[in-house]
């Protein structure tokens, strides 16, 4: 099985199973990206990777927190670019770190097919215990209206008593779908953030105990995040890109088999690995599968002692279109 110790931030991953828990995850993981393509090699001319720089990321943790812890995590020396927590580690909330991590963006060195700068904002079921104990009020939705823009929510999300409209039950998909959708604007309107229009937000999917135990609730939840950032402006939406980070197992436990027609199914994948080395996350970028059946992985992040990085193929490497 896979065991996990983790900060708020991030996740950390410890390998210490059997052989049939593990095949048990792996089972999981295929009945949810099959069928499907194997993850395809990015490109047929071999890269040298010891020249290729790694990117990193942080968030609330680099800096003092609201929630009073005093010891800070370093920031990664001239990455070739950073993706930058817009939350204090829960959803709707702010870091404090933004500034100062904003400012690191700039020793960016270049020379990823990742942009030099993009953001990751977190996604949850804000009913749950752990999530309640920070933040007790959510912002939670009583109708479909999110800063004046209707939210049209997906058939796929209707209840029995209200259909696709959101009457305020915490329970309820259709308002999980609106929560998602107003998560997505809180972030990008967050002082201080630059151009959100213009750069990409990763939707971090982790930590069991933060969600749902309705797989389709969670599922609303963060397609209702990846239609905000996704619609055009002049429709209410933040007119970017976005993609989702997480591992496998989270991934098969947090948000399951996909309905069918889903949004998520070939959203671009930041894939979480823990404690490991440069190559083993290079392996990762190239051979593991990806979350869904027509996903595609762009990032891979491993823990370097106290350093979250990331691994991304060169400029113009990875076939995407640009």
């Amino acid at each position: 099985m896979i065991l996990r110790v983790r900060r708020r931030m991030k996740v950390r991953v410890l390998l210490v199973g059997t052989i049939t828990a593990l095949a048990a995850v792996v089972g999981v993981q295929l009945a949810i990206a099959l069928p499907g393509a194997e993850q395809p090699a990015p490109s047929t001319t071999p890269v040298d990777w010891s020249t290729v720089r790694p990117g990193a990321d942080a968030s609330w943790p680099a800096c003092t927190p609201p929630h009073g812890a005093t010891r800070t995590t370093p920031l990664a020396e001239r990455p070739a670019f950073v993706v930058v927590g817009v939350n204090d580690g829960l959803p709707g909330t702010v870091s404090a770190c933004i500034a100062r991590e904003l400012r690191w963006a700039g020793t960016t060195t270049g020379g990823s097919s990742q942009p030099r700068l993009a953001y990751y904002v977190m996604a949850a079921d804000p009913w749950t215990a752990a999530e309640r104990k920070w933040v007790p009020h959510p912002d939670w939705p009583s109708s479909n209206r999110v800063r004046g823009t209707l939210v049209r929510v997906p058939a796929a999300f209707a209840g029995d008593a209200h259909g696709t409209t959101c009457a305020g039950g915490r329970t309820e998909r259709a308002c999980a779908y609106v929560y998602g959708w107003a998560m997505a604007q809180h972030a990008a309107a967050i002082p201080g953030l630059r151009s959100p229009s213009t750069h990409r937000f990763w939707i971090d999917v982790e930590a069991e105990r933060t969600w749902n135990r309705d797989q389709r609730f969670n599922q609303a939840v963060v397609e209702g995040m990846v239609a905000a950032f996704t619609a055009p402006r002049d429709r209410g939406g933040i007119g970017t890109t976005t993609g989702v980070y997480s591992d496998h197992a989270e991934w098969a436990r947090i948000i399951g088999r996909l309905r069918t027609g889903s949004p998520l199914d070939r959203l671009d994948q930041w894939i979480a690995i823990g404690p490991a080395s440069k190559a083993e996350a290079v392996d990762a970028l190239l051979h593991d599968w990806p979350l869904t059946a027509n996903g595609r992985i762009r990032m891979v992040q491993w823990v370097d002692g106290r350093i979250d990085r990331d691994i991304a193929l060169p400029a113009a490497r990875d076939g995407a279109d640009r």
